[in-house]
């Protein structure tokens, strides 16, 4: 079996990207133990939310925020993440390696955007899940329009409120 794991220095989320089509031969978790962790994060692990309540947006930002106050890097915290939220993708039965792989590279890119994003009070993020064809034809009208993604999806909900 493969194992996920850091590449050249790069953070875990990187790292699944980049590595995500070679690990065909199986689907491992990274290990907590196994990163660069500062000894207030250790003590601090205990206490986060662990597993599939990750993805409820609500658990992701109150982990994200007890990482920061405890003075782990973004990378760091990103990688913590991961590392917590895997091994219950791991546990499902019902899921292919590809599919867990592919929920686990999901949930990389949402807690990396949210851990790098800037701290603006005045921004309220949403996370809500599209149908295939609905993401595709979103993400072509997007590129039609020179926005990313995200900024053509909040460019569409303001129009529609006014």
């Amino acid at each position: 079996m493969k194992r996920i794991g850091v590449l050249a220095g790069l953070p875990l989320a990187a790292s699944i990207f980049v590595a995500g089509a070679s690990l065909a031969a199986g689907f491992t978790c990274p290990k907590v133990n196994d990163l660069a962790t500062p000894p207030v994060a250790a003590e601090v692990d205990a206490r986060l939310p662990k597993g599939l309540a990750l993805e409820q947006s609500d658990q992701l930002a109150a982990a994200i925020t007890l990482l920061r106050e405890h003075g782990l890097s973004p990378g760091n915290a990103t990688d913590h993440l991961i590392a917590f939220f895997c091994p219950a993708v791991a546990a499902e039965t019902g899921l292919s390696d590809a599919e867990k792989r592919l929920r686990v590279m999901r949930f990389a890119q949402k807690a990396t955007r949210l851990v790098y994003g800037q701290n603006n009070v005045d921004d309220v993020i949403y996370d809500v899940p599209l149908k295939p064809g609905v993401a595709e034809a979103a993400t072509q009208r997007a590129k039609a329009a020179g926005l990313g993604l995200e900024a053509w999806i909040a460019q569409m909900v303001e129009a529609a409120i006014r």
